[in-house]
C-alpha cells in the first residue's frame, strides 16, 4: 500500500473556542509533508514491472508504471480500484481534488475523492514515448476521467435512469427488427425479380452460344446478398451501440464502438478519395490500351481477309500474329497501369505476385514449349483448318489448330489432340497440298497392282487409267497416270496415281477406284497377282462376269 494513503487522517477539527489545537497543526503540516517525502524515499521504476492500467467505469483513467514503496503497478491499480469501489453515495457526490507536492527532485500529484486519495501521480509515471508529458498535465487528465466515472457510478445507482435506458434500448430494438423485416422482404422480392427476369431471357434466347445476361445476372444476385448481409450487421452493431451508450456502466464502450465505427468510415472515405486519381489513371492507360488494340487487330484482320497486303506477313499467319499483338498490347498496358491501382504496393500485392512468379515458375515449362511448338505450326504454314494430314500414323482432318495442341478427327470420327510438341517432333503429311510451285493443290492419291509377266503392260496402264476415269471425285489436273515400281521374280509392280478434288474424301475414293480396278481386271480376264504367288494357274483367276454381282451384293444397273 502507498505509504501516503495510509497516512491520510480523516479529517480535522476546530476547537470550541475557534482555534486551531497546536497539535492538530502539527498534524496537519505532517499530513501534507509526509507523502512527498515516500515519494522521494521510495519511488522508482522497475524494468520487471509492467505498466498497469487503470480503468473505472469502463473508462481509462491513468495507466500507472512507477513503483511506490515496493508496489508495483498492479498492486497500486487494485488498490485503487478497490477504494473506489468502497466509495459511497456520499463520497460520490464529492468533487475530484488534486494534491501537489514536491522534494527533492522528485514531484507527484494526489488525485482524491473528498478527503479520500485514491492513487497518486509521480514522475515514474510519465509515458517516455511523450516526452511533452508533466505529472500535473497527466494527474489533471486522470482527475477528469475519474470525475467522469464518479458520475457514471452515481447514475448506475438511479434507477430512472437504469429504466429510461432499458426503455429506449428495446424501442431501438423494435426498429431494428422492423428493418431487419423489411431488408429481408426487399432481399426475396429482388431474388424474385431476377429469377424472373432471368428465366424470360432464357426463353427468348434463340442463340446456341453462352449468354452474359444469365451469368450477369448471377452476379448481382451475389452482390445483393453480401450488401445485405453487410446492411443487416451494420444495423446489429448500431443497435448495440446505442443500446450501450444508454447505460452508465457501459457508455464508454458504446462511445469506443461509434469512434471505432467512424473511424472505419473516415478511413473507407479516405482511401475511396486517395484512390479517384490513381483509378483515373488507370482508366486512361485502358481506354489508350483499348484503342491500339483496336487498330492493330484492324490491321491483322484486313490482312487476314486479303484485304491489305504486308510484306513478310501471310493471310494464314495473320490470326495468330493478331493474337500475340494483342497479347503484348494489354501486357503492356497492364503493366503501365499496375503501380496506380490502389493497394498495388501493398503486402497482399506483393504475396499474390510472389505466388504467380512460383506457379509460373514451375508450370511454364511445358507449357511455353508448347506455345512456342504452336508458333512453330502457325508460322512455318505446315498445317490449316481443314487440311487431310497423317502425323506420326494418324490420319484425318485438322479441325482446330491453337497454342497448345492440334485436334484431328480420323476416318473413324475420333477426335484425337496431338500436343504441338509432338506435332513439331513428327513427320507431318498433308494430303491437302502438293508440294512444288502447285502448294495449294491437293496431293495425288495412289494405289498399287501386281500383275502377272503374261500381261501386255500397256494393256495394264489402259485399264488402270480407265477404272480410273470411271470414279467420281477423281480430277484431271493432272490426269490419272501409271507407274511401273518394280521388276519382281513374278509378277511387274504397277502404281496408278490420280488427283483428287477434294482430299478429305481420301479414303472413301480409294475403296471406289480399288472396286473400279477389280472389276476392270474382270471385264479383261486379267488375273491380279496381288498376294504374292508362287506358281503359274492353268487359267487366269478372274469372276465372270456372270458372278460379279452375286448375292448379297447389289443388283447390276
Amino acid at each position: 500500500m502507498e505509504m501516503m494513503d495510509s497516512l491520510i487522517p480523516q479529517g480535522v477539527k476546530r476547537s470550541s473556542g475557534g482555534r486551531v489545537p497546536v497539535v492538530l497543526w502539527i498534524a496537519l503540516l505532517w499530513w501534507l509533508t509526509m507523502p512527498f517525502a515516500t515519494w522521494a524515499a521510495e519511488a522508482s521504476t522497475s524494468p520487471a514491472a509492467p505498466p498497469a492500467d487503470l480503468v473505472l467505469m469502463n473508462l481509462p483513467v491513468v495507466t500507472l508504471r512507477a513503483e511506490l514503496g515496493g508496489t508495483p503497478p498492479a498492486v497500486r491499480v487494485a488498490r485503487a480500484q478497490e477504494r473506489f469501489d468502497k466509495l459511497d453515495r456520499r463520497e460520490l457526490a464529492e468533487p475530484v481534488t488534486q494534491l501537489p507536492g514536491r522534494l527533492g527532485n522528485v514531484s507527484g500529484v494526489a488525485v482524491q475523492v473528498g478527503n479520500r486519495i485514491l492513487f497518486s501521480v509521480v514522475d515514474g509515471d510519465l509515458d517516455p514515448e511523450q516526452p511533452g508529458q508533466t505529472v500535473e498535465s497527466v494527474a489533471a487528465t486522470a482527475a477528469a476521467q475519474l470525475q467522469t466515472a464518479l458520475d457514471a457510478r452515481r447514475d448506475q445507482l438511479h434507477w430512472p435512469t437504469i429504466l429510461r435506458g432499458t426503455g429506449y434500448s428495446l424501442a431501438a430494438l423494435l426498429l431494428l427488427l422492423g428493418l431487419l423485416w423489411s431488408i429481408a422482404r426487399g432481399r426475396r422480392r429482388l431474388d424474385l425479380m431476377l429469377r424472373r427476369a432471368l428465366e424470360s431471357r432464357l426463353r427468348t434466347r434463340t442463340s446456341g452460344r453462352f449468354d452474359w445476361s444469365g451469368a450477369l445476372l448471377q452476379l448481382a444476385n451475389s452482390i445483393a446478398q453480401i450488401v445485405g448481409a453487410a446492411l443487416i450487421a451494420l444495423l446489429i452493431f448500431l443497435w448495440l451501440d446505442f443500446a450501450l451508450e444508454q447505460f452508465p456502466l457501459t457508455r464508454p464502450l458504446g462511445q469506443r464502438m461509434g469512434a471505432f465505427l467512424l473511424g472505419l468510415l473516415g478511413h473507407v472515405g479516405t482511401s475511396m478519395l486517395d484512390a479517384v486519381p490513381g483509378l483515373v489513371t488507370v482508366a486512361v492507360i485502358l481506354l489508350i490500351t483499348r484503342a491500339v488494340h483496336k487498330l492493330v487487330a484492324a490491321i491483322f484482320i484486313a490482312v487476314q481477309r486479303g484485304q491489305v497486303t504486308v510484306p513478310g506477313m501471310h493471310p494464314e499467319t495473320a490470326g495468330a500474329t493478331r493474337r500475340i499483338a494483342s497479347t503484348v498490347v494489354w501486357a503492356l498496358g497492364l503493366t503501365f497501369a499496375y503501380p496506380y491501382i490502389p493497394g498495388s504496393q501493398s503486402d497482399v500485392f506483393k504475396g499474390l505476385s510472389v505466388l504467380f512468379g512460383f506457379m509460373v515458375t514451375l508450370g511454364s515449362a511445358n507449357i511455353v514449349n508448347q506455345i512456342m511448338s504452336g508458333m512453330v505450326l502457325v508460322y512455318s504454314r505446315a498445317l490449316r483448318r481443314g487440311d487431310m494430314v497423317d502425323i506420326g500414323g494418324t490420319i484425318g482432318t485438322v479441325t482446330s489448330l491453337d497454342s497448345l495442341s492440334v485436334k484431328i478427327v480420323n476416318v473413324r470420327r475420333e477426335e484425337v489432340t496431338l500436343p504441338n510438341a509432338v506435332v513439331v517432333g513428327s513427320a507431318i503429311h498433308n494430303y491437302s497440298r502438293r508440294g512444288g510451285s502447285e502448294a495449294n493443290v491437293g496431293a495425288l492419291v495412289s494405289t498399287s497392282v501386281t500383275i502377272g509377266y503374261d500381261a501386255p503392260w500397256r494393256q495394264i496402264h489402259g485399264m488402270l487409267i480407265r477404272a480410273a476415269a470411271t470414279v467420281p471425285g477423281l480430277g484431271n489436273n493432272p490426269p490419272p497416270y501409271v507407274l511401273q515400281r518394280g521388276l519382281q521374280d513374278f509378277y511387274v509392280e504397277y502404281e496408278l496415281f490420280c488427283s483428287i478434288d477434294d482430299p478429305r474424301r481420301r479414303f472413301e475414293l480409294l475403296s471406289v477406284l480399288h472396286a473400279a480396278i477389280q472389276d476392270e481386271f474382270n471385264r479383261n480376264g486379267v488375273q491380279i497377282m496381288s498376294p504374292h504367288y508362287m506358281d503359274q494357274p492353268a487359267a487366269p483367276v478372274v469372276v465372270s462376269p456372270d458372278n460379279q454381282y452375286a448375292a448379297p451384293g447389289a443388283e447390276k444397273t
